[in-house]
C-alpha cells in the first residue's frame, strides 16, 4: 500500500482564485479614474478601493458588510483586485450610505464601460436573433427573505416573502444590463418605464461599435407581467429618440 505524504507549500491557496479576473476587468477599464477624480477623499481610503472591495464580496456572494472582516487581512483579496487597502465594515456602510444616490448612475457607466471592452481588439459580440433582432430579455424574480424584517420586503407573485429585483439582458448571450432592486409587492410592471429610459439608450449604446450589433434592430421580449400600454409607449418613445429600431414582444 503506498504512503501518504504530507508536506506545506511554499505559497498560499486561495478559493476566491476567480476574483482576478474581476480585478483585471475593473484595472482594464481604469474604475480608479472613473471614480477617484469624482469622488475624491481628503484622507482615508479612497473610494475606488470601496467599491471594488463591495463589489469583490459580491462575486463571493456576499452581500453583508460584516463580511468584509474576514478579507482584510487575506492579501490574495487585496492583491486580485488591485486594492491599495481593504476597509473595516464600519467605513464600508458608512461611505455606501453616504454616497448611495450619488453612486447610482455611477453604476451605469462602470457597466458600459465593461461591456466596451474588447478581447483580442474584437468587441464583444452580444449574438443575434436568426432574425437579425438583438434581443433585450426583461423580467423579475424573487430573492426570499422570508422570517426577516428588512425593509420593503413583501409577499411577491411567486407566494413566498421576497425582494422582487428587475433584471434586463442583452443579446443572446444575456449581457446584463441592469439589475434594480425593487419590493417584494411591487408589480412587474409598474414604474419600469424608468428602467427602460436606462436600459435601451444602454442597449443601443454598447452594442452600437459591436460586429453583429450595430444597427441591428432591438427586440423587447417580456412575459405577461409587463403587458402595459404605459409601457409600451415608453419603448416607442425610446425608439424615437434614439433613432433606433425597437420591437417589442409581450406575452
Amino acid at each position: 500500500m503506498s504512503e501518504f505524504v504530507v508536506k506545506q507549500l511554499p505559497y498560499d491557496l486561495s478559493s476566491q482564485a476567480g476574483l482576478a479576473l474581476i480585478g483585471k476587468y475593473l484595472k482594464r477599464i481604469n474604475l480608479n479614474a472613473l471614480v477617484d477624480p469624482a469622488f475624491a477623499v481628503r484622507a482615508g481610503i479612497a473610494n475606488s478601493d470601496i467599491l471594488k472591495s463591495y463589489l469583490g464580496l459580491l462575486c463571493l456572494g456576499k452581500n453583508d458588510f460584516d463580511a468584509i472582516e474576514a478579507q482584510r487581512f487575506d492579501a490574495f483579496f487585496a492583491r486580485a483586485l488591485h486594492l491599495r487597502a481593504v476597509p473595516s465594515s464600519p467605513t464600508l456602510r458608512q461611505r455606501l450610505d453616504a454616497h448611495a444616490s450619488n453612486w447610482f448612475e455611477l453604476a451605469e457607466r462602470i457597466n458600459a464601460a465593461v461591456l466596451n471592452v474588447k478581447i483580442a481588439g474584437k468587441p464583444i459580440a452580444f449574438g443575434l436573433l436568426p432574425c437579425g433582432y438583438l434581443p433585450l430579455d426583461v423580467d423579475t424574480f424573487a430573492i426570499a427573505y422570508s422570517g426577516t424584517a428588512k425593509e420593503h420586503v413583501g409577499r411577491t407573485y411567486a407566494g413566498v416573502d421576497a425582494y422582487c429585483p428587475l433584471a434586463a439582458y442583452l443579446g443572446t448571450q444575456s449581457f446584463c444590463l441592469e439589475l434594480a432592486l425593487r419590493p417584494g409587492i411591487q408589480h412587474s410592471a409598474c414604474e419600469t418605464e424608468y428602467n427602460i429610459e436606462r436600459v435601451l439608450p444602454l442597449a443601443a449604446r454598447v452594442s452600437a461599435g459591436t460586429a453583429n450589433g450595430a444597427g441591428a434592430p432591438l427586440l423587447f421580449r417580456a412575459d405577461s407581467g409587463f403587458d402595459s400600454a404605459k409601457l409600451m409607449c415608453a419603448i416607442d418613445q425610446q425608439a424615437q429618440q434614439l433613432k433606433r429600431a425597437v420591437a417589442f414582444i409581450i406575452k
